[in-house]
């Protein structure tokens, strides 16, 4: 039912466009921690790709991805692309395109949540191809709770949370550190609950994985990112509009 509405307010935007705009295309990589621990559902990915279906900038691509347990692991779910130009009869164009990406998203379907959670390796992969991308505008989702568990980095959170200086000088080490100067980046789903995983996780571990991850952000070229508990596109149920007229 709240896909159905949710499309019918995308659609109903079609009225109001017709005005022209300058647009600058997008590259957005969502990377989704479906594991034991992080929340990161089906629900969740519908929920961060609809503001971009909202605000469908020509030649603008948006690919959700499912973190694994390394750099090699990342599976990618979902690509969603936006006609570099609508042409004749864009309204009607437009109105398909939101349809279709709508039933794309509600068949959307996650593989099991894994017990390992390659965070750094599939942040680094995704930076990697951002790097690659010549749009114009470069963005970067990271829904997590930044426990890291994999065998890649040496690192398993759940028992024990590394030095900020340890942490990013082993990722450094192994070829890890991305580069995510120019990219805007949200980080959320950080939460500081206690998980089948790691049933004792304290207050003092949420502290220390906020300056690991802190120090690691900055040692990316981040000079100030905030760890985010609830995703912005978590917020509410509406869907912000923001339709151009763009040919």
């Amino acid at each position: 039912m709240f896909r159905s509405l949710v499309t019918e307010v995308l659609l109903a935007a079609l009225l109001l466009s017709g005005c022209n705009s300058r647009h600058r295309s997008s590259d957005t990589e969502f990377l989704c921690d479906h594991t034991t621990s992080s929340h990161c559902d089906e629900e969740s990915a519908r929920r961060a790709a609809r503001p971009f279906i909202a605000r469908p900038e020509p030649g603008s691509r948006f690919t959700m991805m499912t973190i694994g347990c390394g750099s090699d692991d990342l599976d990618v779910m979902s690509v969603i692309d936006v006609p570099i130009h609508w042409g004749a009869s864009a309204a009607q164009k437009k109105r398909a395109w939101i349809e279709a990406e709508e039933r794309h998203l509600g068949n959307l379907r996650l593989k099991r949540p894994q017990r390992c959670s390659g965070i750094v390796g599939g942040i680094d992969r995704a930076a990697r191809r951002l790097r690659e991308s010549e749009k114009a505008e470069k963005k970067l989702l990271i829904d997590s709770d930044l426990r890291e568990v994999s065998a890649e980095t040496g690192f398993n959170f759940e028992r024990s949370v590394p030095e900020p200086s340890v942490f990013v000088e082993s990722v450094r080490e192994r070829g890890l550190l991305p580069d995510l100067r120019g990219f805007e980046i949200t980080v959320c789903g950080v939460h500081p609950d206690s998980t089948p995983d790691a049933r004792h996780w304290s207050a003092r571990q949420t502290l220390a994985l906020h300056a690991a991850w802190s120090a690691f952000f900055r040692a990316a070229g981040v000079e100030h990112i905030d760890l985010l508990e609830k995703c912005p596109w978590e917020e509410s149920d509406s869907v912000e509009i923001s339709w151009g007229g763009a040919k």
